[in-house]
């Protein structure tokens, strides 16, 4: 499977590369997302230079060092011995022939050994200003890596030169890869199918690509990737979030699948899990602020906390939490064919809440290329006490605002659906009156075959 997109990327990371200082860079993106493939394609097909690249493993010390002696003497013929992380770290800054270090999964010396932090910080200090050797580390927990490289307190806090967020593919590169692995049989429906269950990780599309499928089936592809004893990720959604979350796993978990089921309130969540005020409120704001799986909905403009939402912030995650996790007594009796069979019967509902996202998704992309009819700096849903909602609401914040309502369906759209969202457009502006003399547009954001999205104004 080729490459895809990251250009903007691949220039800020070609331009460090290749610069006359030293660098100290981190990559941070969840896991999957193709941060290690970044830096392979990166170093092969740009910079074309040799860079010794290092996966740090949870062993104990000696044999990290043993390793890298094989590794070197792999590489250069030369035969080292590294009695400490120290000797190795002078051997990259001292010798000539290689001037890139890449630590995979930098996050696990502190299961090696936590003093290594310490280290790298002594010797980055007792170089930087007389080498331009660069070094950049790698980490999916994010979690971990944010407290290596931003608290205060730890060894490493601000010795970073340069730090970079791998995102998932945006809907365009989606599109693009869709097309390549369906062909002549790819249309927009593929695109809201996939994007509602993987969103944009280059791991899972990936995967689609290497079950080289002849034309699209979606139960066959949930049946080969979910539903099946052997499915590739039957269990992902446990082995990627065990480890970041450590011993406390099952109250986070229970959080994440009471939100995935529509417990999307606090205080429904509270009851669903069992968790009493202090608790829970100390578990989201984890998960918000330090994991970043959830985010908080407040309404538009507003900060209310007792009428905002909570939302799973990844595709993969919630869909694996509300079909997998959720049904996991079902699997362990092999009832697969059961619990698919209900999955998509449920699918197109599902699809319904997804393709929200979707379209907002699809503004701020259309945004960015200047494809609207103005620039928004503003974008988010709007929720009342009454439950009165309006899915999407974008403005300038100076003359224009705009009121949509998603949905799947036009044929489905009827003069109540018209009558309900002017209502609660009307509701809004009543709250909200610096937006009555601005320019109003209401509608809805369709979802179309041949555009992703049209837009049906009123």
């Amino acid at each position: 499977m080729k490459f895809y997109n990251r250009e903007k990327e691949i220039k800020i990371l070609s331009q460090k590369i290749t610069s006359n200082n030293f660098e100290f860079i981190y990559l941070l993106g969840k896991r999957r997302v193709g941060k290690t493939e970044l830096i392979t394609h990166l170093n092969n097909n740009i910079l074309q230079k040799d860079f010794y690249y290092i996966f740090v493993e949870k062993s104990d010390l000696k044999v990290f060092l043993q390793k890298q002696e094989k590794y070197i003497y792999e590489k250069t013929g030369l035969k080292y011995n590294f009695e400490t992380i120290e000797d190795f770290l002078d051997f990259f800054f001292l010798q000539s022939d290689l001037n890139l270090l890449v630590i995979d999964e930098f996050q696990n010396f502190n299961n090696v050994d936590k003093s290594i932090f310490s280290i790298f910080q002594k010797k980055i200090d007792q170089y930087q200003n007389k080498s331009n050797k660069k070094i950049i580390v790698l980490g999916s927990l994010q979690s971990l890596m944010i407290k290596i490289f931003e608290n205060s307190k730890e060894p490493l806090y601000k010795r970073a030169t340069f730090n970079l967020f791998i995102k998932e593919f945006d809907l365009d590169t989606q599109v693009e890869i869709l097309k390549d692995i369906f062909g002549k049989n790819y249309n927009h429906q593929i695109l809201l199918d996939i994007y509602s269950i993987f969103g944009g990780i280059a791991y899972y599309l990936k995967s689609i690509y290497r079950e080289n499928y002849d034309k699209y089936e979606l139960n066959q592809i949930l049946k080969d990737l979910f539903f099946d004893e052997f499915a590739l990720f039957k269990n992902e959604g446990k082995e990627i979030l065990i480890e970041e979350f450590g011993m406390k796993y099952k109250r986070f978990f229970a959080i994440i699948e009471a939100i995935s089921v529509g417990k999307n309130k606090r205080n429904e969540i509270m009851d669903q899990v069992g968790l009493g005020t202090g608790e829970i409120d100390l578990y989201l704001k984890e998960l918000i602020d330090i994991y970043d799986i959830i985010e908080v909905d407040y309404p538009f403009l507003e900060s209310k906390k007792n009428i905002s939402k909570y939302k799973i912030k990844d595709n993969f995650i919630e869909f694996w939490f509300k079909y997998i996790y959720s049904n996991k007594d079902k699997f362990e009796l092999g009832l697969y064919d059961l619990v698919l069979e209900n999955v998509l019967k449920d699918f197109e509902k599902y699809k319904g809440f997804k393709f929200e996202k979707l379209v907002k998704d699809f503004l701020i992309l259309e945004n960015k290329k200047g494809n609207l009819d103005f620039t928004f700096t503003k974008i988010g849903t709007w929720l009342d006490r009454k439950n009165n909602e309006i899915d999407i609401i974008y403005t300038d914040e100076k003359e224009n605002i705009v009121f949509l309502e998603c949905k799947l369906n036009e044929n489905r759209i009827n003069q109540s659906e018209i009558n309900q969202l002017k209502n609660n457009v009307s509701l809004f502006l009543n709250k909200n009156q610096k937006f009555l003399d601005k320019n109003i547009k209401i509608g809805f954001a369709i979802f179309d075959i041949k555009n992703i999205v049209k837009f049906d104004y009123i």
